[in-house]
């Protein structure tokens, strides 16, 4: 397992090496975060994720939350193949031995890439198949658990094409969901411990990574609108910030408050590891205090798959 670690982590491992009184904490409990399904009824997508769940439901947590891209692909599909890979998330699903809590990733969003398929006035266009099919009538939303608040955030802005038709997707909170979040922080107050859920990170050094330290990072990579955010989350007891989008595991700490970019479940689109990060999730351990955590991998084995991923070209889209 490759995991990097910056502005002041240093791993895993490591992480918890820090923390030698972890016995003598009290556990209040634990959960997992899976991103990065991408399920289709090709190259095996289908019996990874069910193998992932065989792993999850064997860690006893109290509950999962996904982080998004949960299906592939209903940006760009017409109402039926768009059924059909809510369907096969939906099914597996039953697996679970615990609740499960979904956000949205923009591969959820149905039909923006296709206006030759899909009409705007499609009662399911944009985020209205998710919130139908996934998420009761709503993008984002909050729950309390033995204490702790989470807030599981819609990170996806939808945008028209100014030179071409159709949209496309950015990495959004948006002013109304902003304002949610500030009211709901505010019933907190500054000293109750809250954690966040969300597909495109806050933040991530990736582009960076892979670019140079220069690089600039895209619109689609990460929250346009992220400051804002932090601002008001360094005001609050965050235990951690937990993220998908990018198939790495990137874990930042910054004056105690945690941001994890978390591994894909389906690894590099169910073709390998992506740049030696495998397929896995976040195991989560919650403490009064804060967090542990540790990336799980579960056995996955994609060289069956690997080609027929490849011929696909499914890495192309992230």
């Amino acid at each position: 397992m490759k995991t990097a670690a910056v502005a002041g982590g240093t791993g895993i491992a490591a992480s918890c090496a820090q923390s030698p009184s972890i016995a003598e904490r009290t556990k209040l409990f634990s959960f997992v975060f899976f991103t990065d399904v991408h399920v289709q009824p090709e190259i095996g997508a289908t019996e990874g994720l069910l193998a992932a769940i065989e792993k999850m439901n064997s860690l006893n947590p109290d509950f999962a939350i996904s982080g998004g891209d949960l299906v592939f692909d209903a940006l760009n599909v017409d109402e039926e193949r768009a059924n059909l890979l809510y369907d096969i998330y939906i099914d597996a699903k039953k697996n679970f031995a615990m609740p499960v809590y979904d956000c949205m990733g923009n591969h959820e969003v149905f039909g923006i890439y296709a206006p030759d398929k899909v009409s705007e006035n499609h009662p399911d266009w944009g985020k209205n198949l998710f919130k139908r099919r996934l998420g009761d009538g709503r993008t984002y939303r909050s729950f309390d658990h033995k204490g702790v608040k989470f807030l599981l955030l819609d990170t996806i802005g939808i945008e028209k094409n100014e030179d071409k038709a159709g949209h496309h997707y950015i990495g959004e909170i948006g002013s109304e969901q902003m304002s949610w979040i500030k009211s709901e922080l505010n019933g907190l107050g500054e000293n109750g411990p809250v954690i966040l859920a969300g597909h495109i990170p806050l933040f991530t050094w990736w582009p960076q990574i892979a670019g140079g330290p220069q690089a600039q990072t895209a619109p689609g990579t990460a929250l346009t609108d992220g400051k804002e955010l932090f601002d008001m989350l360094m005001k609050q007891n965050l235990f951690c910030f937990l993220e998908g989008h990018i198939h790495i595991n990137e874990h930042f700490e910054y004056l105690g408050r945690k941001f994890l970019d978390c591994g894909a479940v389906c690894g590099g689109w169910w073709a390998g590891p992506r740049f030696e990060h495998p397929e896995g999730f976040t195991h989560v351990t919650v403490y009064e205090d804060g967090i542990e955590y540790e990336y799980v991998t579960y056995g996955w084995d994609a060289s069956k798959y690997k080609q027929a991923a490849l011929d696909r070209e499914v890495f192309r889209l992230v």
